[in-house]
């Protein structure tokens, strides 16, 4: 299974627990982030232990990629760790919230994950890091338009 180590960040000008608390509230990703959808397995809220359906329709890509985190660890507004569980992809995930000044937060997301189906194995082999960069730096500027509107 092809692997990906990889860290995105980006400066926003907004406090850490207005970013954490939007990231945190992972089914409603689509209102700001539209090519991403979130479902809560088994309703509830988002906390330590809950399952979350992840389908991400990456920009000119005809492929969906689908797969299952659970939720380790929340610090809040310091850390969000997950696992990829099943799915397209499996491994690790953390979200870092990292307070620069009081109203700049620096919001990294940490991806050490292995492509656990055929057509992940080629995705990665064939867009790898690049891809991966494209795809959270979107969320990431999409992130920090919603939270500074």
């Amino acid at each position: 299974m092809p692997r990906l180590i990889t860290v995105d960040s980006l400066e926003i000008a907004a406090p850490a627990q207005r970013l954490f608390d939007l990231v945190l509230d992972y089914p409603r990703w689509h209102e700001w982030y539209p090519r991403y959808r979130v479902a809560l397995i088994g309703g509830g809220e988002v906390k330590e232990g809950a399952r979350l359906r992840h389908e991400l329709s990456p920009a000119g890509s005809p492929v969906k990629s689908r797969f299952t985190r659970t939720i380790r660890r929340i610090d809040s507004p310091r850390v969000i760790e997950e696992t990829y569980d099943e799915g397209d992809l499996v491994g690790n995930g953390r979200w870092e919230f990292e307070a620069l000044a009081p109203n700049t937060t620096r919001v990294s997301f940490h991806c050490d994950v292995r492509s656990n189906r055929l057509l992940m194995h080629i995705g990665f082999m064939l867009g790898g890091e690049k891809g991966h960069h494209a795809v959270y730096q979107e969320l990431l500027s999409a992130l920090k338009a919603r939270a500074t509107a």
